[in-house]
C-alpha cells in the first residue's frame, strides 16, 4: 500500500526490518533514523532519512502538486491512496491567528490505517441493543479501526451513514455490508446538515470529535433521532467529559482503547 509513496530503496529498508503487512507507521525525519512501527513495536533503522527523501515522499502523495493540497496542509497533514495519511512537520506560515500552509517541511508521519475484522467483537455489549457509543484513546490507540469494525457490523442490520472527514475509515479493499453510505472529505457539520434530511440513516460514524467545535454537530443527530458512533482523542472519560460536559448525555456506551500491550487494547467499557 505504501510502496508507491516512499519508493523502492527505502521500501526495502522498511521490509528489511519488518513485513510490509504489519507496518502502521513510518516516520520520515530529515537528518534523523528512520522509524517505524506495528501495532506492538518500534523499530529504529540506520539509515538516516535525507531532505531528498522527504521531497520525494511529498511530490509522490501531491502528485507534483503541492499547492493543489493547500487546504489539506492548512490542517496539517496530506491525504494518499487506501486512506493513509501523512501528517506534517515544518515551518508554519500564518495569517491572524490561523495556520496557511507549511514550507520546508523537514518531518513526514506516514499513517498506514489496517483492517481488522472481529475487532469490535470485543465490545458485542453495545449492539444489543446498540446504542450511542464514543470510542476514545490517545494517538495511536486504535480508535479508527475500532470505529470501522463498528461500521462494518452495523452495516449489516442499520442503514450506516459514515462521514469520513478525512477519508480514513472506509477504503475499497476493506468489507462493508450492503447498509452502508459514505460522505467523504468533507467536514462534519456540513455533512451532517444535509445527510440529516437526504440520506435518511439510521446510524451515523465520525472520526475525531473536537468539543468545542463538535457539539452541536452530535446534537443534531441526536435531535433527529439517529443513534451515532463517534471516537475522540482522549484516554480517560472523566477528563473527556470535563472538556466536553455537553457530550456526556448523548452518549450510553464509552469505549476506551490504548496501545499497551498493543495498539486497540481495551482498556474499559462504561455504561453511562
Amino acid at each position: 500500500m505504501f510502496r508507491a509513496l516512499v519508493g523502492e530503496k527505502l521500501y526495502a529498508e522498511i521490509t528489511g526490518l519488518m513485513p510490509a503487512e504489519t507496518v502502521t507507521e513510518i516516520r520520515l525525519r530529515a537528518g534523523r533514523a528512520l522509524s517505524i512501527r506495528n501495532a506492538s513495536s518500534r523499530v529504529i533503522s540506520s539509515y538516516t532519512v535525507s531532505t531528498g527523501d522527504v521531497a520525494e515522499a511529498i511530490r509522490r502523495a501531491t502528485r507534483s502538486s503541492l499547492y493543489a493540497c493547500q487546504d489539506e496542509l492548512r490542517a496539517g497533514y496530506l491525504r494518499y491512496a487506501g486512506g493513509i495519511r501523512i501528517g506534517v512537520g515544518g515551518e508554519g506560515v500564518t495569517e491572524g491567528d490561523r495556520i496557511i500552509t507549511y514550507k520546508n517541511i523537514t518531518s513526514l508521519n506516514v499513517r498506514i490505517p489496517h483492517e481488522i475484522k472481529g475487532c469490535a467483537d470485543r465490545v458485542k455489549e453495545i449492539f444489543a441493543p446498540f446504542r450511542n457509543t464514543l470510542v476514545l484513546s490517545p494517538p495511536y490507540g486504535g480508535k479508527t479501526t475500532m470505529i470501522r469494525d463498528i461500521s462494518r457490523i452495523l452495516s449489516y442490520v442499520m442503514d450506516t451513514l459514515v462521514i469520513d472527514e478525512r477519508d480514513e475509515i472506509c477504503c475499497n479493499s476493506y468489507e462493508f455490508g450492503p447498509l452502508l453510505d459514505i460522505i467523504s472529505n468533507t467536514p462534519k457539520h456540513l455533512a451532517v446538515e444535509g445527510a440529516v434530511r437526504s440520506m435518511n440513516p439510521e446510524a451515523i460514524v465520525m472520526d475525531e470529535l473536537y468539543p468545542s467545535r463538535d457539539e452541536d454537530v452530535v446534537s443534531e443527530i441526536l435531535r433527529s433521532g439517529i443513534k451515532l458512533v463517534a471516537s475522540a482523542h482522549a484516554d480517560d472519560p472523566k477528563e473527556f467529559f470535563k472538556r466536553a460536559p455537553g457530550l456526556k448525555e448523548c452518549f450510553s456506551y464509552v469505549v476506551v482503547l490504548g496501545y499497551k500491550p498493543s495498539a486497540g487494547s481495551i482498556k474499559s467499557i462504561t455504561r453511562l
